[in-house]
């Protein structure tokens, strides 16, 4: 008996006449279902090309060096304010570097008089020196220190190398077992990589930190200081006035004594004599100077015992309002400026470490990314800050200047001047108006 297969029943198959050629049909999609397109290179639903992929590979690629760079700043002003929290106080007494007394720091800002009108320039002029003073400190911290090595790296240096000298036989004693260690299963086993030489190298780099701490900390914390100083020679040899000579302190210094003059000490001599004879004296002389012009001179008593309050109250009002603008920019130059210092020292301490995780070819390319990269963008924030400070001590002054210069040009003909202004601008507007005018002609409007 043959068992013969049973045909299903469905559509006729039709048959291709002779000299003809079918096309085959492409296989219906079931409705309601979106057509999907074949992957190209094999990835899983959950992955994604080269623009939204979400690896941690592709997520690094997708960071530019500025990002990263970005997060190192934020990552070391958060460091900053832990150290401000931890040391209130300061390093235990440790001397600051360059803290010699200048002559803006000998200027006693001080009022005579009573009433509302004394009391607010009392106030205003404070004010106003506080803010001056403020923002020369804070450059000035920038020149001679690294804020993160004198309140942290020093203080932490010295109790390392307390540490050290009441368990040095110990330390050593493990130091040299674990590096013979290594060093056997370096030879013995002979690895394919140079994970073991990796392991040496950081034993002995992190063996040298630890035994000469300070000498570490200093280094780390000389870069971020140099680097402002070599700034201010080079914009100082580009100053087309050619007026400032000698080393950072002098140029410094000389900066930010007439930056005090210009913002402080005019306006205080304004309001104790009503003109500018005591801003050019020395400190510890003015209260000298000014109580022999009172004693002479009528018109300077007046303004010395504050008879003149209203005056008073202008000339301190504008003079706080002409400060601030440049003190807050000064200060946030400054802060960024240390961020920049903070990020650098911690990045040259960890420098003989990169050294050595760089002897694995396979680690170079991190290495580069994640340190070197940030070493160059650390120096070039801080060179960039250096510079824009001195721009704007330097543009703060000349622009003082010419205000005074044209305060004396304009000497009793301030009045005179502005009203000529204001009728330029009305005759201007009118001449701008008549040419907007229709001109009427027979027939209609043209």
């Amino acid at each position: 008996m043959v068992m013969v297969p049973r045909k299903r029943p469905g559509k006729p198959v039709k048959k291709a006449a002779p000299g003809k050629v079918t096309v085959a049909s492409k296989p219906r999609v079931p409705a309601g279902k979106p057509k999907r397109a074949p992957s190209r290179s094999g990835t899983s639903r959950g992955q994604r090309g080269p623009r939204g992929a979400r690896g941690p590979r592709a997520w690094g690629r997708r960071r530019g060096p500025h990002v990263l760079l970005a997060a190192y700043l934020a990552g070391a002003c958060v460091v900053l304010a832990a150290v401000f929290l931890a040391f209130p106080h300061g390093s235990g007494g440790t001397p600051v570097p360059g803290g010699r007394t200048w002559d803006y720091q000998l200027e006693t800002v001080a009022l005579q008089g009573r009433g509302a009108l004394n009391a607010y320039a009392r106030g205003a002029t404070r004010a106003t020196a506080w803010l001056a003073r403020s923002s020369i400190e804070r450059q000035r911290d920038v020149h001679r220190l690294n804020l993160l090595e004198y309140l942290a790296g020093e203080p932490a240096a010295a109790a390392t190398t307390r540490w050290l000298g009441a368990h040095r036989l110990a330390l050593e004693g493990g130091t040299i077992a674990l590096l013979v260690g290594l060093a056997a299963y370096g030879l013995i086993r002979r690895p394919a990589g140079r994970e073991w030489m990796v392991a040496v190298l950081m034993l002995l780099v992190l063996t040298a930190l630890v035994t000469r701490p300070v000498s570490a900390s200093r280094l780390a914390g000389e870069a971020g200081v140099e680097v402002p100083n070599l700034m201010l020679a080079a914009a100082v040899q580009g100053d087309p006035t050619q007026e400032l000579r000698g080393g950072s302190q002098q140029i410094q210094e000389a900066l930010a004594g007439r930056y005090w003059t210009a913002f402080v000490a005019e306006p205080l001599s304004r309001l104790q004599t009503g003109t500018a004879v005591l801003s050019s004296a020395a400190p510890p002389r003015k209260a000298g100077v000014l109580g022999y012009l009172s004693a002479r001179i009528g018109a300077v008593n007046d303004w010395a015992i504050g008879r003149h309050g209203v005056e008073r109250a202008v000339i301190s009002t504008l003079a706080v309002v002409y400060v601030l603008p440049f003190a807050l920019l000064l200060c946030t130059l400054a802060m960024l400026a240390t961020c920049a210092q903070a990020l650098l020292y911690l990045l040259c301490l960890g420098a003989p470490v990169a050294g050595a995780l760089a002897v694995e070819p396979r680690w170079r390319r991190g290495v580069l990314r994640l340190w070197l990269a940030p070493v160059g963008g650390a120096l070039l924030v801080l060179s960039l800050a250096a510079l824009a400070s001195f721009m704007v001590v330097r543009g703060a002054e000349l622009l003082h200047a010419s205000d005074d210069y044209a305060g004396l040009l304009l000497a009793g003909s301030a009045w005179p001047v502005l009203g000529g202004a204001l009728l330029a601008r009305r005759m201007v507007r009118r001449r701008r108006a008549a040419r907007r005018r229709p001109i009427v002609v027979r027939g209609g409007a043209a």
